[in-house]
C-alpha cells in the first residue's frame, strides 16, 4: 500500500467544528483533509504526518492560537515543517489581524466567504510552491556550478566571523572609515500571495553562500549568520563606495530566476552600517565598534525584510521606514 495519499493533504485547524466541516466540503474534490481543534493538536499532527502539504488555520483558538502555531512552524528545525505554506482563515474586515498574521509568517490569507472554485485554485497554487522552491534551488545551483565548476568556498563560522571582525576593526584603526558591515536577509516571494517572504531551501542557501564567497575579496569575511541571513565584513571599501559596493552584492544574489511552475521572486534586503556614521568612532574600542556595527546592520536588514523592501537599508532608509 502506498503511504502517500492520492490527493494532496491539507491540515485544517479551527476550534469550530462547523467551520472545519465547511472547509472539508469545499476541498474534498481535490484534497485529502485532516482536522485539528487547536494549535497544540495541529502541531502534534504536523510532527507525525509528513504528507501534509498545506496548513489552514484560524487565529483565535484555545490552548495555542494561530499566531503561536505560526511561530512554532517558522522556527521549527524540521525543514518540511518550517517551509510549509500556512494559510490564515480570516474575516473580511480584520485588517489588523491580517497584517499581524503576514508579519508572523503567513503565506496567504483566505476569507471565510471564499467560493469553492476560488479556494481550490488558491490551494492548488500553494501546493505547487514546493515544486517552485525545488525548481528555484536547482536553477540557482546550476548557475553556481556553471560559473565556478566543482570548486567550493568555505565560509566562515559565525563565531569565527565575530573574532575576525574584531581583528579587522583593530587593524583598521588608521582608516576606520573603511570598516563596514553588510547583513543580507533573503527570502522567496510569490507575486500573487501575501507579502510574507518564505525561507529558502538549504539548496538555495548553499548556492547564495557560494555566490557570496566567490564574489568578495579574500581580505573580506563572509558567514551565514542565520537561517535566512548572511553577514559580510570588509575594511577595504572607501566610505564613498560603501553603498555602491553593498548594492552590487545585493543585486548579485537578488536576481530573479525564472521558474516554470510560477512567478517566484528571490528577494534580498541588505542592512548596511559603517563606522563613518558614528562621531565617536575614533575613541571606540575595536571590539565594541565591530559588535556595534553588526548589531546595527542586522537590525536594518530585518527592518527592510519585514517591510518588503528590496535593496540597501542604511541610516536614511532606516529613518524613512520607521517614520
Amino acid at each position: 500500500m502506498n503511504a502517500t495519499p492520492q490527493k494532496p493533504r491539507v491540515l485544517i485547524v479551527d476550534d469550530s467544528r462547523i467551520v472545519r466541516a465547511t472547509l472539508v466540503k469545499h476541498l474534498e474534490s481535490s484534497f485529502d483533509a485532516r482536522e485539528a481543534n487547536d494549535g497544540v493538536e495541529a502541531w502534534e499532527t504536523l510532527l507525525i504526518d509528513p504528507n501534509i502539504r498545506v496548513v489552514m488555520t484560524d487565529l483565535t483558538m484555545p490552548r495555542l492560537d494561530g499566531y503561536g502555531l505560526l511561530k512554532r512552524i517558522r522556527e521549527s528545525k524540521i525543514a518540511r515543517i518550517r517551509l510549509i505554506p500556512v494559510v490564515i482563515i480570516t474575516g473580511a474586515q480584520e485588517h489588523d489581524e491580517q497584517n499581524r498574521a503576514i508579519a508572523a509568517g503567513a503565506t496567504d490569507l483566505v476569507s471565510k466567504g471564499m467560493t469553492t472554485s476560488d479556494l481550490l485554485a488558491r490551494m492548488d497554487m500553494l501546493v505547487g510552491l514546493e515544486a517552485m522552491h525545488l525548481a528555484l534551488g536547482l536553477g540557482f545551483e546550476a548557475q553556481i556550478k556553471s560559473a565556478y565548476g566543482g570548486n567550493r568556498i568555505q565560509l566562515q563560522q559565525p563565531e569565527t566571523l565575530q573574532m575576525q571582525a574584531r581583528s579587522m576593526a583593530c587593524a583598521a584603526r588608521d582608516h576606520a572609515d573603511r570598516f563596514m558591515v553588510l547583513v543580507i536577509r533573503i527570502g522567496l516571494q510569490h507575486r500573487t500571495l501575501a507579502a510574507y517572504r518564505a525561507m529558502p531551501s538549504e539548496r538555495v542557501l548553499d548556492a547564495v553562500g557560494q555566490r557570496l564567497g566567490w564574489s568578495v575579496r579574500q581580505s573580506d569575511c563572509v558567514a551565514q549568520t542565520g537561517a535566512d541571513e548572511f553577514t559580510l565584513i570588509t575594511s577595504s571599501v572607501p566610505p564613498a563606495g560603501a553603498r555602491g559596493f553593498a548594492m552590487r552584492v545585493c543585486r548579485l544574489i537578488g536576481t530573479e530566476i525564472p521558474v516554470d511552475a510560477g512567478q517566484m521572486i528571490f528577494a534580498a534586503s541588505g542592512g548596511l552600517a559603517s563606522l563613518v556614521e558614528f562621531p565617536d568612532r575614533h575613541a571606540m574600542d575595536p571590539a565594541t565598534a565591530a559588535d556595534r556595527l553588526c548589531q546595527v546592520a542586522t537590525a536594518r536588514a530585518t527592518l527592510g525584510f519585514s517591510r518588503g523592501f528590496d535593496g540597501i537599508v542604511g541610516a536614511d532608509e532606516e529613518k524613512d521606514l520607521t517614520s
